[in-house]
């Protein structure tokens, strides 16, 4: 993805990030959330009636099957 268009557009912000990063190599993790924060973050919207499996997936990183796994374990109360 395009940084300007990740931005939407922000000119302003892409030359302030030009200017502070300029010349580095920048790698950033698949996930932002570790897989036990997530398990948290998905067993609160469990219990809140929240929850869409396919919202979470796209939103967060994780697949379809990790996330109802990870629902299985909360219904179980693993966790």
């Amino acid at each position: 993805m395009d940084i300007l268009m990740a931005l939407e557009g922000d000119e302003l912000g892409l030359m302030k990030i030009f200017r502070q990063l300029s010349g580095q190599q920048i790698n950033l993790p698949v996930h932002l959330y570790s897989p036990e924060a997530m398990k948290l973050i998905l067993k609160d919207k469990y219990e809140h009636g929240e929850i869409d499996i396919n919202k979470e997936s796209e939103r967060y990183g994780y697949t379809r099957r990790w996330i109802i796994g990870v629902i299985k374990q909360i219904e179980k109360g693993k966790i």
